[in-house]
């Protein structure tokens, strides 16, 4: 029980408390009953008032919400009033019964209706209400009423009032404080009545409404200004206002409270207002007073102040009051019965602007909404994104509720994308709050951050950051700013309860903190739109004025006094402007209409003030919610933390609606001064600037950036390197088992996963292994080995000679023999063995070994089911499938797989049955064949066929072709194992060597002798028909009859034709490979051995006979070549025309090229033969008789057409390439093969070091001659034979010039046109050259004449100065001797000369050459003048003869001429 003080003797105090309908207690209401309780137990040692009352009683009564009030209300109410008045004189006692009854009756419906508003809001009862300033509590406490009993009460009544209840439900007739009935009309909305329990005590003394005391900068105690004033503000009165009404007006403050003695500071500005207004000219006929009262800056203060000014002292028309939101409130609930406009100097809670809350309320201060916009607009301007919002006390929601609309707002409309990443409300603060939101702030990588915070909760927040790292410049606040941030706040908190960092910890963290605040006093120039003043004057003089105070030591404060200044001016302008100019009187004043009236006056209110522009307002946007009425478009001032301790803020920028004014740098850390933005100069250089960043530059390993969440660690299973955008998933083979890994963990050996996203991984099961770490999945135990347990990186072995016979094998039992058994003992073949009877033998070629017995074939190798080891090659090696022994593809039969079953031939890759057209086919072949030698006998012997022009390119280039096909045949039987497609073009040139299978022989007779001796006989047989048919034609007409020359020449070029692929047929049966059984079988046909078989014997012999046809024709052919210079020079025609074949083609210095060209087929044939096991060496010898063949046609360039040289010189060339890539499917040589080639490639390297010595020798040789490189004395050896004399052969020149000159130029152009192109070219380059020669003499000749002139000159001028010396006296006798040698030396000229012209004379006509000078590379060339280009394009290219004699002619002149070639014969 609570002792309960003995109060002081006639001191009464009117209690009033609230209980709702329904029997909530207010705690004020429970603590007046044990109260009650305890001073009935008490009441002889306390309150001895009370002792003479026979009994206590409590006083229900009813008061409707609206006004209605109960009979026994009312009564009391008058009851009290007259005890009041009973001491006052009778005179006065009624007019004092009327004015206490109307005080109290006020109080007590404005106690009923905020208990009512309690109970609506669950409010809680006595403790503190909402922090939005609606309630402090449902209890109002009146001390120090205006009252004073005479005398002490005569007891307490007691009245049940249960009757009051039911009439305000049933709507029964309740009395008015008057005692008249009230009506009874219904009312909307519902009837509630509120009980108040009253006790009454004596009423306590008056005291003053400001204090006596004030508080210096200093913190010492100074009596206050207006204290003895009555609390009024003092000024000089004017003596033009002596008649003036007088208007008052309440200015409430807080001297005292949570931020500090405001009014101290703010009363010099008051003053100095007050005395503006005095002295100017508005307002005439009225003088204001403002009477000041301390509002403690709390709710139950600042009613208090507000109904105390209200009802003590003369009547106020107005409240110029307070600067805490929670106290305006107060008051403004308050002010609603007394009809009078309120105008706050500094409340700045959005919650003030409901208008269905506060209907009348304005403020001079901007509300919280426009700190928050600076923010905002600030945010914006350095792309700012993502953001978290703290707010403190709940005063401080509303700034935050505002910037999430401006948030919503622009992501509505889709202009600028936000993101809230934290938003927290931590009240008053708790350290367990702090440490909640720093660490969501650290964990979501909040880098910017909007707090609307008070200093005392702010600054142990920031605290917690720094502790955590949360450091500029990485991070920056922003703070929309609530009581005191003040310069020197760092050293004020540091060390304080809550807050543990010290001033330096503090200074560092809050670095680049920027504040928005209401803007303070403006010293400008701008002159007040109200008073008249320069800005900078009045600020002027408030410092002065305010310093003053307290012996010098008086507190200025430019943040909260302008407000008071301006909001006096205020009032006066809207006063002014309602009583002067709407002419109303003071009477008007405190009426619902007066207030009405001032208040849309004060919103049209539009000027420059002290604090920046005035503008009020019922709207902003965004709407919010609730409505925005009464606020103020003021100015903002923002101040950065970028000073030291102590005076840590710097003023960076003032923001009005209409624009924002920069007026310092922004800087964002203390330790690098290059990160700032430069904006001192009204704006800000963005593009030059370090801006803060709203995200971290990069997460660590192991995490992604989250817009909303920061860097958010990646869960188990997935990973994140740097850079990576998101997290992925664990690979196949990995996992992680914790948050936040960079990278995966393999699986160690012996375990896997198989799946994505993997936490940990299994062990490999019995039978398997995994001997990788990062295995996806365990492999079986491989064959030998056995796994009995789990998770082995490896399986065991089994015992030595056993093995399990299959995969993945479990225990060791599973292991058995694995070789095979003999008499019972396990023999185990390894490497390249096979075993046979009981022990391990060497695998031959072709065998797939194992060490087991069961033979198996590669492929390209067959064997007899009957004796698999007795391996024989396939060739071509497709024939043969390999494996098991007996099998052959294609249904081919013999050994190995070598023929088609009877009735079949071999079409491309399978045994086809022959039909009718096969056998026909060869029939209608011989019958074409028959019928094709003659009809070639007169193709190759006709007069178009004697030019060799067109049709001599032809046939020779489709000879050419032919060899070319034949000779890629040949390499075809090179033992090799080709590719598919290799072999099958391979096997289609087979039809040009006249393979017998690839022509479908085996369709007329299978049997191989036949049709190698079929092949064999075709040529002699086309040469014997065509012997026949030359003695059947002389039954035909005498031009269709064979000659026997020419007869010969067509055998001839069959033999020519044939010569390559005949060769190759007459050595097929010596063409022998050797099969792995050791047995030789030939390349064409497998199935024969040689040597052994009998069909082997009879095909050698009809091979041995065609060699020596061949033998025979190539005799013939180099007899011809020998002997045909003679018979050429004889003029022998037969000879010419039986052998133009062998000679025509080529140029006469070459015509023995035919003869040399012959054996080359025979020589590629015999490469197979030679190396026939060693194919490495058939290509070797190959690719020699190919190169052989090239070199000297390209050193002799023999064909008589230059396009069919180099036609076969790149038909060579291919052959060379086409070769050197078969070699990449040689076989593996062998050792003894591999040593040989290596000591033919040393000899070669040898033989070209040999070349290169002897060459260095012949250099060392030609420095000793010294002759021209060249020269017709140049070296034999360097020349490659001996050269012409150079003296015989000018013999020779002349000779043939003086022949030349006697045919005259038709004779000579005859003898040019039966010339070949090579010899004329060669002419044209000799003529040119000699032509060069003698030009050159010539002009030596000209250069010695010259000299000996120039010398002869010189003599004569030494003579003339001698005698000019010596005879100077004869000197005109020598001159005229002179002239006369003058004289006879032009006779002699001219003589000279007409000698000369002679002589051109004589030597005029038509000569053969002239030569004139045009390009060379090595001398002054000449060439043959345009007479001699004309001859030589007089060629014709008739024929000499018709028939026959074109023949001859042809032969002699190719004969003489190839005559005088070798000869050297200087005639033709």
């Amino acid at each position: 029980m609570q002792k309960v003080a003995r109060p002081e003797p006639r001191r009464c105090r009117l209690v009033v408390v609230g209980v709702e309908v329904g029997g909530r207690f207010g705690a004020e209401a429970v603590q007046l009953l044990r109260l009650l309780a305890s001073l009935a137990l008490a009441r002889k040692a306390h309150c001895p008032e009370l002792r003479q009352s026979a009994r206590c009683k409590l006083v229900v009564l009813a008061l409707e919400l609206g006004g209605r009030w109960s009979a026994e209300t009312a009564t009391l109410v008058r009851l009290l009033a007259r005890l009041r008045s009973r001491a006052a004189p009778a005179s006065s006692r009624g007019p004092r019964i009327s004015a206490f009854t109307a005080c109290w009756s006020a109080l007590l419906s404005f106690a009923a209706a905020r208990a009512f508003a309690a109970s609506l809001f669950s409010l809680p009862r006595g403790g503190r209400c909402s922090d939005i300033g609606y309630f402090r509590s449902a209890t109002l406490n009146i001390l120090d009423a205006p009252c004073d009993l005479q005398g002490r009460s005569s007891g307490l009544i007691a009245v049940a009032a249960q009757w009051a209840l039911a009439a305000t439900f049933l709507e029964l007739p309740l009395r008015t404080p008057e005692g008249k009935r009230a009506a009874a009309e219904p009312r909307p909305g519902p009837r509630i009545a509120v009980f108040v329990w009253i006790w009454v005590f004596a009423l306590p003394r008056v005291k003053a409404l400001c204090p006596e005391m004030c508080m210096t900068s200093t913190g010492q105690q100074w009596p206050c200004r207006y204290y003895n004033n009555g609390c009024e503000v003092g000024m000089n009165n004017n003596p033009n206002r002596s008649a003036a009404d007088d208007l008052h007006i309440a200015v409430i403050g807080p001297y005292s409270g949570n931020i500090g003695d405001i009014m101290t500071s703010a009363e010099p500005l008051l003053a100095i207002a007050a005395q503006e207004i005095e002295d100017s000219d508005i307002l005439p006929g009225y003088r204001i007073h403002a009477h000041l009262a301390d509002s403690g800056c709390s709710e139950a203060g600042g009613t208090s102040a507000a109904i105390a000014s209200l009802i003590r002292g003369p009547k106020k028309h107005a409240i110029l009051g307070d600067c805490c939101s929670q106290s305006c409130a107060a008051i403004n609930d308050a002010m609603q019965l007394f009809n009078v406009l309120q105008i706050s100097p500094g409340c700045d809670s959005p919650s003030l602007s409901d208008r269905e809350r506060f209907p009348y309320f304005t403020r001079m201060s901007p509300s919280d909404r426009y700190k928050v916009i600076a923010i905002y607009e600030i945010m914006k301007m350095l792309n700012v994104h993502r953001v978290s919002t703290i707010s403190g006390p709940i005063y401080t929601e509303g700034a935050k509720a505002f910037f999430h609309e401006l948030i919503k707002r622009d992501l509505d409309n889709g202009t600028y994308p936000w993101t809230i990443l934290s938003d927290a409300s931590i009240g008053f603060g708790s350290k367990g709050d702090y440490e909640m939101v720093a660490d969501t702030l650290k964990k979501r990588d909040s880098r910017i951050n909007m707090m609307a915070l008070p200093e005392f909760v702010g600054l142990p927040l920031l605290c917690e950051f720094h502790r955590r790292g949360l450091l500029p410049p990485d991070y920056v606040w922003f703070v929309a700013a609530f009581d005191n941030w003040i310069p020197n706040i760092t050293a004020s908190f540091a060390g304080t309860p809550g807050c543990p960092c010290t001033a330096e910890q503090l200074h560092t963290v809050s670095y680049g903190l920027i504040v928005s605040g209401r803007g303070p006093i403006q010293a400008t120039s701008d002159v007040h739109s109200l008073s008249g003043r320069r800005l900078a004057d009045l600020s002027e003089q408030y410092n002065r004025e305010c310093q003053s105070f307290g012996g010098g030591q008086g507190s200025c404060n430019a943040l909260w006094s302008g407000y008071f200044y301006d909001g006096l001016w205020h009032f006066a302008s809207i006063l002014h402007t309602y009583l002067v100019e709407q002419n109303h009187s003071i009477a008007d004043l405190a009426t619902p209409s007066s207030r009405l009236a001032l208040y849309e006056l004060s919103l049209r209110q539009d000027y420059m003030g002290l604090t920046g522009p005035v503008r009020q307002f019922n709207s902003i946007e965004p709407t919010t919610t609730p409505p925005s009425f009464g606020d103020r478009d003021g100015l903002m001032l923002l101040r950065q933390m970028a000073g030291p301790i102590g005076n840590e803020f710097v003023e960076v920028a003032r923001r009005t609606s209409a624009a924002t004014d920069w007026l310092a740098d922004l800087r964002w850390s203390p330790l690098d001064s290059t990160k700032m933005i430069a904006c001192s100069g009204g704006t800000c250089d963005l593009e030059s600037a370090w801006i803060p960043r709203d995200r971290i530059e990069q997460c660590p390993a192991g995490s992604v950036f989250s817009i909303e969440l920061g860097c958010v660690a990646c869960t188990p299973g997935r990973y994140a390197d740097t850079n990576m955008t998101e997290c992925s998933s664990c690979g196949i083979g990995t996992f992680a088992n914790e948050t936040g890994q960079a990278d995966c963990t393999p699986c160690s050996p012996g375990s896997f996963n198989n799946a994505l996203g993997a936490e940990s991984c299994e062990l490999c099961g019995q039978g398997f292994f995994a001997n990788t770490s990062g295995a996806s999945l365990c492999r079986k135990c491989d064959f030998d080995t056995y796994a009995s347990e789990k998770g082995l990186m490896s399986c065991f072995a089994c015992p030595p000679g056993t093995t399990t016979g299959f995969t993945g094998a479990v225990d060791v039992e599973a292991c058995q023999c694995k070789g095979e058994l003999w008499d019972g003992v396990c023999v185990v073949c390894t490497g390249d063995t096979r075993f046979e009877d009981g022990q391990c033998v060497s695998c031959s070629r072709g065998l797939v070994c194992d060490g087991s017995k069961e033979p198996m074939l590669a492929e390209g190798y067959w064997a007899a089911a009957d004796n698999p080891f007795s391996v024989y090659q396939c060739v071509p090696y497709e024939y043969c499938p390999g494996g098991l022994p007996g099998q052959c593809n294609g249904g081919r039969i013999g050994t190995p797989c070598a023929d088609c079953p009877p009735g079949q031939s071999w079409q491309t890759d399978v045994c086809a049955d022959c039909t009718p057209f096969s056998v026909a086919g060869w029939l209608v072949a011989g019958l074409v064949a028959a019928l094709g030698i003659p009809a070639a006998y007169y193709f190759m012997n006709t007069k178009q066929t004697s030019k060799a022009t067109t049709m001599l390119a032809t046939s020779c280039g489709v000879g050419m072709t032919i060899n070319m096909l034949q000779s890629i045949g040949i390499v075809g039987f090179i033992s090799f194992s080709w590719p598919p497609a290799l072999q099958g073009l391979f096997n289609l040139m087979g039809i040009l060597t006249l393979d017998l299978q690839a022509i479908g022989f085996d369709c007329v007779s299978s049997n191989p002798v036949l049709g190698y001796v079929s092949i064999t006989s075709a040529l002699p047989a086309a040469l014997t028909w065509l012997l026949v048919f030359s003695f059947l034609s002389k039954l035909l007409p005498s031009k269709f009859r064979v000659e026997v020359s020419k007869m010969l020449s067509t055998m001839g070029q069959f033999f020519q034709v044939s010569f390559t692929i005949y060769s190759k047929i007459a050595l097929s049966p010596m063409m022998c490979y050797t099969h792995p059984n050791g047995k030789s079988g030939l390349l064409e046909n497998n199935g024969i051995f040689c040597f052994e078989s009998p069909e082997h014997t009879r095909m050698f012999i009809a091979g041995l006979c065609t060699i020596a046809l061949l033998a025979s024709f190539y005799s013939t052919a180099l007899w011809a070549t020998i002997r045909a210079p003679k018979y050429a020079a004889a003029g022998n025609a037969s000879f010419m025309a039986a052998t133009r074949f062998l000679l025509f083609r080529f140029r006469t210095d070459s015509w023995w090229f035919g003869t040399f060209m012959l054996p080359r087929g025979l020589c590629l044939s015999m490469s197979i033969v030679l190396a026939a096991d060693n194919p490495y060496i058939q290509m070797i010898l190959i690719i020699s008789v190919i190169l052989t063949y090239m070199l000297v046609q390209l050193i002799t360039w023999p064909w008589k057409l230059p396009a069919l040289n180099a036609f076969d010189a790149i038909v060579s060339s291919a052959m060379l390439m086409m070769m050197a890539i078969l070699g990449a499917f040689a076989p593996e040589l062998d050792d003894v093969l591999k040593e040989q080639l290596t000591d033919f490639v040393i000899g070669i390297v040898m033989f070209l070091n040999c070349v290169v010595v002897i060459m260095l020798c012949v250099a060392a040789f030609g420095l000793v001659r010294l002759n021209t490189m060249g020269g017709s004395n140049e070296n034999w050896l360097l020349a490659l034979g001996a050269i012409p004399a150079p003296r015989i052969l000018s013999q020779k020149l002349l000779l043939l010039a003086n022949k030349l000159k006697d045919l005259e130029q038709e004779g000579t152009a005859q003898i040019m046109s039966n010339l070949s192109v090579y010899d004329l070219r060669m002419t044209n380059l000799i003529l040119t050259a000699i032509g060069s020669e003698e030009q050159e003499q010539e002009q030596e000749q000209e250069q010695e004449q010259e000299q000996e002139q120039e010398q002869e000159q010189e003599q004569e001028q030494e003579q003339e100065q001698e005698q000019e010396q010596e005879q100077e006296q004869e000197q005109e006798q020598e001159q005229e001797q002179e002239q006369e040698q003058e004289q006879e030396q032009e006779q002699e000229q001219e003589q000279e000369q007409e000698q000369e012209q002679e002589q051109e004379q004589e030597q005029a006509g038509e000569p053969l050459l002239r030569i004139t000078k045009t390009a060379h590379p090595l001398k002054p060339p000449y060439v043959v003048d345009e007479e001699t280009k004309e001859a030589e394009s007089d060629e014709a290219d008739e024929d000499s003869a018709e028939g026959d004699d074109s023949h001859t002619s042809e032969a002699i002149h190719s004969a003489s001429y190839c005559v005088c070639m070798q000869e050297n014969v200087a005639y033709i």
